[in-house]
């Protein structure tokens, strides 16, 4: 058994009317039993069931057809896809393939060009010059043997 206050009635006229049909079940009979015995709330029960009338005779809104549409469409709209919150994140450059297939496209052309650029010449420490070998440096490198140096 909950216990309803006066407090609580208001909050119950407010939100669902005067007409206790309306109320939750738990609190209906101790709301009744408030409202018999407080005429304070008996009053504003009252003024609610004039404000509960006053609504029953208005006419029923017709609904506007755009509204309708608009309302469908809803679902549509929702249905949003991972590549279209992720074109979101790219507000300037539309799809974002577009800035993904340039850096692709930068790193293969940088790729074809150091590979097949491959008769640099470097000075070694005897002052002779030596065809650079870029998979030769990267192993060394890999094995932990150092860095090629470079002297002028």
């Amino acid at each position: 058994m909950t216990v309803v206050t006066a407090d609580r009635v208001r909050a119950l006229l407010a939100a669902y009317g005067a007409n206790p049909d309306r109320w939750p079940s738990t609190e209906r009979d101790d709301a009744l039993r408030m409202v018999a015995s407080d005429p304070d709330l008996a009053a504003e029960a009252a003024n609610a069931a004039a404000f509960d009338n006053l609504l029953d005779t208005l006419p029923t809104p017709i609904p506007n057809p755009a509204l309708r549409v608009a309302l469908k469409n809803i679902p549509e709209r929702a249905g949003v896809g991972w590549a279209d919150r992720l074109a979101g994140l790219w507000p300037f450059f539309g799809a974002p393939w577009r800035p993904a297939a340039g850096l692709v496209a930068a790193a293969v052309i940088g790729i074809v060009v150091g590979v097949t650029t491959s008769d640099v010449s470097v000075a070694d420490a005897s002052g002779l010059y030596a065809d650079y070998d870029p998979v030769a440096d990267a192993a060394a490198m890999a094995s932990g043997a150092g860095f090629v140096e470079f002297l002028p």
